[in-house]
């Protein structure tokens, strides 16, 4: 299959929340899809300073996906948020834990979906 036929999927992971752990897994259990790609991208535990999660960030914009899966603790904290800057129009979606509902309003005015999960520990 060609390269315009994958769906380049990125999943940026900044800091750690629980639900990041299996993202990938979710889309491709098996690394059996044929008509996806998944690549991701960490900044480990770090996020502070934001440079931290601008780099993953720019890390993943190498791979050109089509669309992109952002976690992380904290979604309104600066690190995430000027890593979220670098999407441009790449279809997003933030998943994050409750102190995110402070980001909530960027995200709708990005138009990028998100993903709350209330009680969502490391």
């Amino acid at each position: 299959m060609s390269e315009e036929n994958f769906l380049k999927i990125g999943i940026l992971k900044n800091g750690t929340i629980g639900s990041s752990l299996l993202l990938a897994f979710l889309l491709d259990e098996r690394a059996e899809a044929t008509r996806i790609k998944v690549r991701e991208v960490t900044s480990g535990a770090k996020m502070n300073p934001p440079e931290e999660c601008v780099e993953s960030m720019k890390k993943l914009l190498e791979f050109e996906p089509k669309l992109i899966l952002m976690s992380s603790p904290n979604a309104a904290l600066k690190g995430p948020k000027a890593a979220r800057e670098l999407a441009g129009n790449i279809p997003t979606i933030v998943i994050s834990d409750a102190p995110a509902k402070k980001a909530i309003e960027e995200f709708k005015e990005k138009n990028m979906g998100y993903i709350i999960v209330g009680c969502d520990s490391m």
